[in-house]
């Protein structure tokens, strides 16, 4: 859907071309009708992208303004090059081995806990990135009133060896335009766009209150029906974007 394929399927769905019906909408009101949706879906929803990092050794802060566009948000970051950021064996000697695994031997089998070694590992690692706060974590650094705009990650703790970070974030509005959107968010704004349109076209036509002249006789309008059927489009809608689907997780392996 481009915009001026939206605004022929608006007018059609209002009634254009039937018995001689012209809709009272201009361009500027159509494009003002799906701005307002665009901006309600992107209120609830937003539109959200993955991107990738390069880490490297001792930096902890990195421009994401050089690598993605505009970004309003980031959502969650993935280090998959990361396992162990400590060296457990120095913290708990003996329990772990010089690769950061757990040993298998006959002090955990012989009280009842026969584990494999993978088991054993992810158990490990869950357990004492949590203890000790080992996981990598971030945080997302903007300002857009600043000039050039800051818009910064920021990693913790300080990575010892290079390594990638995984990020999803919500797009910009700014940048986004219809074609970027998924068919299925199409739809949504489509017609959450619709409804405003229909209100708009109900307030036009709601003043006009006797009617407007013609070859045989005063023609009623439609104006309140047109905004009534809005608002109960709208609710609907509203219904809908409530249990809408988030964005889709990249696997990380």
């Amino acid at each position: 859907m481009d915009l001026q394929s939206f605004k022929q399927w608006a007018r059609r769905e209002l009634g254009q071309g039937e018995c001689g019906v012209r809709v009272e909408l201009d361009d500027r009101q159509l494009d003002q009708a799906l701005e307002n949706a665009k901006d309600w879906f992107n209120a609830y929803v937003g539109l959200y992208r993955e991107g990738s990092l390069s880490l490297g050794s001792s930096q902890i802060e990195y421009d994401l303004l050089s690598v993605t566009p505009r970004i309003d948000n980031i959502v969650k970051v993935w280090f998959p090059s990361y396992t162990f950021h400590l060296d457990y064996s120095v913290i708990y000697p003996g329990f772990l081995d010089i690769q950061g695994i757990p040993y298998g031997d006959d002090f955990l089998s012989g009280i009842g806990y026969p584990q494999t070694t993978i088991v054993q590992s992810l158990q490990t690692q869950e357990s004492l990135a949590r203890v000790l706060s080992a996981d990598m974590d971030w945080e997302f650094v903007s300002d857009k009133t600043q000039t050039p705009e800051i818009c910064m990650l920021r990693v913790m703790p300080e990575p010892k060896q290079a390594g990638t970070a995984i990020y999803l974030y919500r797009v910009d509005p700014r940048d986004i335009k219809l074609q970027h959107y998924k068919q299925r968010d199409l739809h949504l704004i489509r017609e959450y766009a619709l409804a405003k349109a229909k209100y708009m076209l109900g307030r036009i036509r709601g003043k006009y209150t006797g009617g407007l002249p013609a070859a045989g006789g005063d023609r009623t309008l439609d104006g309140e029906s047109l905004i009534s059927e809005s608002r109960e489009d709208i609710m609907r809608l509203e219904e809908r974007i409530m249990s809408y689907e988030g964005p889709v997780m990249p696997v990380v392996g």
